[in-house]
């Protein structure tokens, strides 16, 4: 097997990084959109970013509709107008929602179309797409450093990916200063997303490769020991450091150095969950993960092992992943989001129709046996 390597997205990481965004932005454009939601302005981070652009004569707008778990009308209203404006250069500005919605407006703002056309592959991608600047406010999803962006279709509820190698970031300007702003709770929901961003492959992969599990060990680790710092103490900049950098990596092409696979099939089903009751990605990973685990333990059992001793240093992995999203709060059931138990076979059908890579995880994940992780979860 062939694997192929590529990163090129520049990467500014540290305290203060941020100051740099007028001076890359330089480079790549002279009209800017931001890409944010009112959250951004309202701790004063927008006027911020926004008086560095203008030192350095970029000319800007400001997109901040963006919501959580973005949706494809939103997207749409965005890149028509950045067409209107003649936008060169897109800035995402904030978490998943917003670095997502970034790159749907720099992939459909290159032509007419909307952008579920581009995601349905019933429009292709032919205009010049605008080069991005990725600034993540929060450790979590790791978009910066990637070209997929889920989005939502609200009359269909389906939430699926758009996988455009033109929305790869020209940079992603990683401050973990600007983090310490986050609040309680998208902290945690941010670092278990983190976590499992790595735990999922790490569980899935049937051919694992020493180099690729020591990767991927290493960030949830990190994601471990840090996490619990972070939340205790809201401003500890070690702790927002080592989660920024556990983010980033999780999501990156490092995270498969040395040939290992595996699949996210448990965000597959989150998806259909979020994109159905438009509940906070983390806290529907975390509802989920436990049971998603149970579902192929029988087929995996020296990777749960592994998953436990060396992540935990504890034998049970299952336990030790329960026992840790306890800890930090994050042991949540699908009851306490909103859900109905009612809806398990809606649900289940809407994953196997928003996420076909399911069909990639060890065991079959059909609609029954994706209701009953959905019962279980409940």
């Amino acid at each position: 097997m062939i694997s192929r390597f590529e990163l090129p997205t520049t990467i500014l990481f540290g305290a203060g990084a941020i100051g740099k965004v007028g001076e890359e932005s330089a480079r790549l454009g002279h009209k800017a959109m931001i890409v944010t939601y009112p959250d951004i302005r309202r701790i004063g981070l927008l006027d911020k970013v926004l008086a560095n652009l203008q030192e350095s004569k970029i000319d800007t707008v400001v997109f901040e509709k963006v919501e959580p778990n973005p949706r494809a009308t939103t997207i749409d209203e965005g890149a028509g107008i950045a067409r209107k404006e003649k936008i060169d250069l897109v800035i995402g500005l904030g978490g998943g929602s917003a670095m997502d919605a970034a790159k749907g407006v720099a992939v459909a703002s290159s032509g007419t179309a909307p952008i579920w056309d581009y995601m349905a592959k019933k429009a292709e991608v032919k205009g010049v797409v605008p080069p991005i600047i990725q600034i993540p406010t929060m450790a979590g999803t790791g978009s910066e450093i990637n070209f997929s962006a889920v989005i939502t279709n609200w009359e269909t509820h389906i939430k699926a990916g758009l996988r455009e190698s033109r929305s790869l970031a020209k940079v992603a300007i990683i401050d973990p200063e600007i983090t310490i702003s986050v609040p309680l709770h998208q902290t945690k929901a941010g670092g278990a997303d983190i976590l499992f961003h790595v735990a999922e492959p790490y569980l899935t992969d049937g051919a694992p490769t020493m180099l690729t599990d020591g990767i991927r060990e290493t960030c949830m680790k990190i994601v471990v020991k840090y996490l619990p710092r972070a939340i205790a103490h809201l401003d500890d900049i070690e702790a927002r450091t080592q989660l920024c950098w556990a983010s980033t990596i999780a999501m990156s092409q490092f995270a498969r150095l040395g040939g290992g696979a595996g699949d996210l099939t448990c965000h597959g089903i989150e998806h259909a969950v979020s994109g159905y009751y438009d509940v906070t990605h983390g806290d529907g990973l975390a509802a989920i993960f436990p049971a998603w685990m149970k579902s192929f333990y029988q087929v995996r059992q020296d990777r749960f092992k592994s998953f436990g001793r060396n992540v935990f240093g504890k034998e049970d992995g299952i336990k030790a992943m329960e026992e840790f999203l306890k800890s930090i709060g994050m042991r949540l059931r699908l009851r306490d989001l909103g859900c109905k138990l009612e809806d398990a076979q809606a649900i289940a059908e809407l994953a196997i129709k928003s996420s076909p890579y399911l069909t990639a995880h060890p065991i079959p994940l059909d609609v029954s046996a994706i209701a009953k992780i959905y019962h279980d979860s409940f």
